[in-house]
């Protein structure tokens, strides 16, 4: 049942009180008509309950910006919304095509670097589906009861002649009065051959939410650190400072320890500004964790990520043995669960 302001409300209380309350919730169409993004659709999804997200459809469906009780949670990299990118990109072209946002999807061939994999294919930074826009999009609400729900779906495709041929289906969820939002994915491999694959949930935290105030409340642990420079910070690699200038990003790895129902629960809280976030993430296809953190000044970010590899790179990780396969028309579900509330 819906609640507004602390008031529950049935499907018969909102009719009686509005006409029609789009203007309270709801999923909006809209478009960016100038810059890089110049022609990229955005969904604008609200819940009435202070939360507001921007979804892409030309982006895998990925979480844009992301605000709840008027202010920022999400990280925007320095390019700004990025139109949907043609053709195969070319080395070095990640740090120029990237978004950022609450959350992108890196896969399904490649998580991590830039790599040329063992039949000479180059695999650009955190792979292509990124850059997939969704077929089949549906975006719509209904009453469900008393409760009024809103989904959006698309399928992502990432294939090419006599090799691969995967699928991302997305379903997102939300609903009138909720401060949640879930994500489904179902993966699909269509083709009769076995395929290596990788997934990647970047989910990023940025200004004002992300400030010297943050703190991480994560489950029990071990960490490892990625580089020299995430090993000398080890002692810090959950507090969080001001933007330093040439700050080298630290990478760690965490093995999560999830809970008796196979979910791994972490929260990001801002008592300075009230506000607290949690992912939830089923561990059994998720097995790794990646926390990135920068302080960098122009690239303040903080991203929880969790994955089904330690971000080597394809290469990397068919080497040592570590990308799961899909089977021939197999397929495999990915759920995740973002919320958001008062401290």
């Amino acid at each position: 049942m819906p609640t507004l302001n602390g008031t529950f409300y049935t499907r018969e209380d909102f009719l009686r009180r509005v006409g029609n309350f789009s203007h309270l919730a709801g999923i909006t169409p809209l478009s960016f008509e100038s810059g890089r993004a110049r022609g990229t659709r955005l969904l604008r999804v609200s819940t009435g309950a202070g939360l507001e997200f921007d979804l892409l459809p030309d982006r895998c469906l990925d979480i844009l910006a992301l605000r709840y009780r008027g202010v920022t949670l999400s990280q925007m990299a320095k390019n700004g919304p990025t139109a949907n990118a043609s053709g195969l990109p070319a080395p070095g072209f990640f740090p120029a095509a990237i978004t950022g946002g609450m959350m992108f999807t890196g896969g399904l061939l490649n998580a991590g670097g830039d790599c040329v994999d063992a039949e000479g294919r180059f695999h650009t930074a955190h792979g292509n589906i990124n850059l997939a826009p969704a077929e089949d999009l549906c975006a719509g609400g209904e009453w469900v009861g008393d409760e009024y729900e809103m989904k959006i779906s698309g399928r992502m495709r990432e294939s090419r002649l006599f090799h691969e041929n995967l699928t991302l289906t997305r379903t997102i969820t939300t609903r009138l009065g909720s401060r949640e939002i879930e994500l489904c994915d179902v993966v699909e491999n269509l083709d009769s051959e076995p395929v290596e694959y990788a997934i990647l949930y970047h989910c990023n935290f940025g200004f004002p939410f992300l400030s010297p105030e943050l703190r991480l409340v994560l489950p029990e642990n071990r960490i490892i650190p990625r580089t020299p420079e995430a090993e000398a910070g080890l002692a810090a690699a959950e507090r969080m400072t001001d933007p330093e200038d040439d700050f080298f990003e630290h990478v760690f790895f965490r093995e999560m320890t999830a809970d008796a129902d196979g979910i791994v629960s972490l929260r990001a809280e801002n008592p300075a500004l009230g506000i607290a976030a949690e992912i939830c993430y089923e561990q059994k296809n998720l097995p790794c964790f990646v926390q990135w953190k920068s302080m960098r000044s122009g690239d303040y970010a903080l991203g929880l990520e969790p994955s089904n590899t330690i971000l080597r790179g394809r290469a990397a990780e068919h080497a040592a043995g570590a990308l799961p396969t899909l089977p021939g028309f197999g397929r495999v579900e990915f759920r995740l669960k973002f919320s958001f509330g008062d401290l």
